[in-house]
């Protein structure tokens, strides 16, 4: 009798929900949208199409061989939010990454990117993330 394959999706979602993928602004709520301009809008354009299909962190061979490391999905939908002029949570997200098991253990290996099927960056996302973090300060 073949047994079901039942794969643990916790930890995925669980960093996923670690790095705050989400608009952390202060103040009142605005009576209107937040406009962002062409330009601002187009430094984080590529990360807006991840759709959590999981394809890059299970690609990943660091995401495997360490059960900590945050993977490539939720450094990419921390770099949507990283990179969004309009949010004020940038900070915290990079001191987020900045953890031994964040953007540091990637091995900028590609497998990430060749398996993303929205044809999304994955490598260089987070490549900018680690850079924001070296500059950033």
């Amino acid at each position: 009798m073949e047994k079901d394959l039942v794969v643990d999706m916790e930890p995925f979602f669980d960093a996923f929900r670690a790095v705050k993928p989400y608009l952390i602004t202060s103040g009142n709520e605005p009576t209107r949208e937040r406009i962002q301009s062409q330009h601002d809008r187009a430094r984080f354009d590529d990360t807006t199409k991840c759709i959590l299909c999981a394809c890059c962190t299970t690609s990943c061979p660091v995401y495997w061989s360490d059960g900590s490391y945050f993977g490539p999905a939720a450094i990419v939908n921390a770099h949507r939010f990283i990179f969004d002029s309009r949010d004020e949570g940038a900070r915290d997200r990079l001191d987020i990454l900045n953890d031994v098991e964040g953007v540091w253990r990637c091995r900028t290996t590609f497998n990430c990117t060749d398996a993303c099927p929205r044809g999304i960056e994955v490598t260089k996302a987070i490549q900018e993330v680690k850079r924001a973090l070296l500059f950033a300060r």
